[in-house]
């Protein structure tokens, strides 16, 4: 019988997956800053029309913030993770795909407030809400596959690390459905609310 230590020590190192998740992460990033623009105004409006879009400017800020959320976990979770297999790779690629979705939603807002109405302005918040609903299933996934495979990791608190790390990505599942919720009445505090939920993140970090 092959000896498990063996085994780990034939899987491949951590730093490939680290290095193909910070180029998604650093592009994601870039993309958000293309819906940044111009705006078409008259003569001497110019002004007025780069504050009517102030909107769009929090949802850049929010984006952004979420992004650097998810690239700063998960530069904490990989300090933690020596080798990698099939299923944690697959883990790691579902969080991909669904931060590389931020820049979208970003982009429905911006355009929600340079030419559409309230309706459309409540319909691109519940977009964003939906789209970051997948983020913390997506952690929750990475996290207990992390917690389950104790021979990938540098230590053995590292598994209690990602259990606790995965009970903490439940406080998202409740506030994007909520800011859903508050869309429909005030789709600003919406958008204040995705701008403030990823700075708890990056705070707790300082507490783990």
């Amino acid at each position: 019988m092959t000896d498990p230590g063996t085994q780990a020590s034939r899987l491949p190192e951590s730093t490939r997956v680290e290095a193909f998740s910070d180029g998604v992460f650093a592009i994601a990033l870039t993309l958000l800053v293309l819906d940044l623009h111009a705006p078409a105004a008259s003569r001497g409006r110019f002004a007025a029309a780069l504050l009517a879009q102030w909107p769009a400017y929090v949802a850049y800020l929010a984006a952004f913030l979420n992004i650097s959320s998810i690239w700063i976990n998960h530069h904490d979770l990989f300090t933690r993770v020596r080798r990698v297999d099939a299923r944690l790779i697959c883990a790691n690629l579902l969080l991909l795909l669904v931060t590389a979705l931020f820049p979208w939603p970003a982009s429905v807002i911006s355009a929600a407030v340079e030419g559409g109405d309230r309706g459309d302005e409540v319909a691109a918040m519940v977009l964003y809400a939906a789209v970051g609903f997948l983020v913390p299933l997506a952690w929750i996934v990475l996290y207990r596959c992390v917690a389950r495979s104790p021979h990938l990791l540098t230590d053995s608190a590292s598994g209690a690390y990602a259990r606790q790390a995965a009970r903490r990505s439940v406080v998202s599942i409740v506030v994007f459905p909520a800011a859903a919720v508050v869309a429909f009445i005030e789709p600003v505090a919406a958008l204040a609310a995705f701008a403030a939920l990823p700075m708890f993140f990056i705070a707790t970090l300082f507490f783990v």
